[in-house]
């Protein structure tokens, strides 16, 4: 089956649907695909694409602690399918020489498994052409007010967890937002 290389442009709240979505662009193109994602899911891939480091290891952690353990490696993930509009995924995993095998996975957690592996993503191309979109990505953006809202959980979060380095730097983006949000009234 023939595929697209993606690279994730980002996560973005879609409002019509007061969802996130995680935005798959084509290399070299101009389709990309939104698939809707829940919003701890979005906040696991924005500290990803961010590079932020937590003290306490997430889940798509543990899955890269125990691939690393076993000797395996990610080689690829592909977003496969959308049936009923539910998107699947499958990590192809090298456990030798030449063993490769694919694990079904959510798109969510296959991508975020991608991106701290630093391994490649692809999307079928029935996909693509039946899911993706042509031209800018433009789903819209949070206002500053619900960004804040956002902003608040994610650092409660932080501070639940104990990952007081990334709660300050979401405390420090709160004060940057709050400030837009002062001198633009």
């Amino acid at each position: 089956m023939s595929t697209v290389p993606v690279e994730v442009a980002g996560i973005s709240a879609w409002p019509p649907y007061q969802g996130y979505v995680v935005i798959l662009k084509e290399q070299g193109g101009k389709r990309w695909l939104p698939i809707f994602i829940g919003a701890p899911e979005a906040h696991n891939i924005n500290l990803l694409l961010q590079g932020l480091k937590l003290v306490r290891p997430w889940t798509y952690d543990l899955f890269h602690n125990l691939l690393d353990a076993a000797g395996a490696q990610v080689k690829n993930i592909t977003v496969t399918d959308l049936r009923d509009n539910t998107f699947y995924a499958e990590v192809l995993i090298s456990l030798g020489s030449k063993e490769m095998r694919g694990v079904d996975a959510r798109p969510s957690d296959a991508i975020a498994l991608a991106i701290k592996t630093k391994a490649p993503i692809y999307v079928n191309n029935h996909v693509m052409d039946e899911a993706g979109m042509i031209g800018e990505v433009v789903p819209g953006q949070p206002d500053v007010g619900e960004r804040l809202q956002d902003l608040r959980r994610q650092l409660q979060e932080a501070v639940d967890q104990e990952a007081y380095e990334e709660a300050a730097k979401i405390r420090d983006q709160i004060r940057a937002l709050e400030g837009q949000e002062r001198s633009s009234v």
